[in-house]
């Protein structure tokens, strides 16, 4: 019979997205430059939302949720309606990204 992935290749897998997410906002603030147009964190945001929304597509039972997270984080940070988001936005939006990464390993397996 065969065997999925490994749970250390698993582990590797899903760990991108919060590494994206959270290393975006942690160059952000560590770093003394910021581009004029979008700041790390936002990135790091929005690259995790597409690791994300990969790693959903590779399952056979996709989560939409996950799916459409480069969506939102498309609207909030690349084009925001109001206002530039800040780091509040991108500290809540990387916590979300963990928590749906968690959920997606835990009711989406391969």
């Amino acid at each position: 019979m065969a065997e999925g992935p490994s749970l250390l290749a698993r582990w590797r897998r899903w760990i991108i997205v919060p590494a994206l997410a959270w290393g975006g906002i942690l160059a952000g603030l560590l770093l003394p430059f910021q581009p004029p147009f979008l700041s790390f964190g936002a990135l790091g945001c929005v690259l995790g939302s597409a690791a994300i929304a990969a790693i959903a597509f590779t399952r056979k039972k996709r989560d939409i949720v996950s799916l459409c997270t480069p969506i939102f984080a498309v609207l909030i940070f690349i084009f925001p309606l109001d206002a530039k988001p800040g780091p509040a936005m991108e500290l809540i939006y990387a916590a979300t990204l963990t928590a749906l990464v968690i959920r997606l390993e835990k009711y989406f397996p391969e």
